[in-house]
């Protein structure tokens, strides 16, 4: 069982992480607003780094291999960001990943799961899965999206499952890193100021000329999304070390219950019964996990 503490740190960075995805998705370019993001949490980190200690060497590859999938998950999160909706692209990208956490941890970690673990991560996934199936509002059943909606919802799904493989990627590297270090902190501070570096330059080159005339406005919405993802992934990898790596996973992925109010009451969404029925599932899902 985990204890009270993890779950609502936990809860908090999951409301957190829906809150600077759509910091992301509300930008005209959601490339080149990733990237902000990535200067604010790159200097937020690099300021308290004389505060703490250097991570050991044996937390270094799980640093050098976290960079490099953080890099392709900024890039593909935002891709998909680009060509799909919000409500759509957000489940998928964080619903796949706790099912390949899980077997991984299962497979590779030694981790033991009880059954009321294994069956909320189960519910998890069949939520996450009837919010990325519902219609688009207004279309009857059976009736076939168009050509355009067609090719971006399958850019947008595309990208959206090869972010959840990152997602997965990186939080097995970080699980593993953070125990390797014996201090969370440090790690977390280290992975975000050496892990921000490589996507600012990619989406540089990739948007040249467009970066850096990016308006003032979005520049200060994109790095402070950068401070709500830095203190969001540094509560996640702090409870990885003191509670089992899948199931910290999947109780993060009630973001999805946050994403779905954030996109109601800030982008002016309108979810379906499906959706409705899904957000259901998701928080019998959460208290099946505190039961475990």
């Amino acid at each position: 069982m985990i204890s009270t503490t993890v779950l609502l740190a936990v809860l908090g960075s999951a409301l957190l992480h829906a809150a600077w995805n759509a910091v992301v998705k509300s930008r005209a370019d959601p490339v080149i607003g990733i990237a902000w993001l990535s200067v604010g949490s790159g200097v937020a980190a690099g300021l308290a780094l004389p505060f703490v200690a250097v991570p050991v060497a044996a937390a270094w590859p799980f640093i050098l291999a976290s960079t490099a999938i953080h890099t392709v998950y900024n890039l593909m999160l935002a891709t998909a960001y680009s060509h799909g909706d919000f409500s759509r692209v957000y489940p998928i990208a964080r619903g796949g990943a706790p099912l390949i956490v899980t077997l991984v941890s299962l497979a590779f970690l030694a981790e033991e799961l009880s059954d009321r673990s294994l069956a909320a991560i189960g519910l998890l996934l069949l939520a996450i899965l009837g919010v990325a199936r519902e219609r688009k509002p207004g279309r009857r059943a059976g009736e076939r999206p168009t050509a355009h909606e067609g090719r971006t919802g399958d850019r947008s799904l595309v990208f959206a499952g090869l972010t959840a493989v990152a997602i997965a990627g990186y939080t097995i590297a970080d699980g593993l890193g953070a125990r390797a270090a014996g201090d969370a902190v440090p790690y977390i501070l280290w992975l975000f100021f050496v892990d921000a570096w490589p996507t600012v330059l990619i989406v540089m080159w990739m948007r040249r000329g467009r970066f850096a005339s990016t308006p003032r406005g979005d520049i200060v919405r994109s790095v402070a999304g950068g401070l709500l993802s830095m203190l969001a992934y540094g509560i996640v990898v702090w409870a990885m070390v003191s509670a089992p790596v899948a199931v910290v996973a999947a109780l993060r992925e009630s973001s999805i219950l946050f994403a779905a109010l954030i996109g109601v009451f800030v982008l002016k969404e309108k979810p379906g019964p499906v959706r409705i029925a899904a957000i259901v599932l998701l928080v019998a899902a959460v208290a099946l996990l505190r039961l475990s």
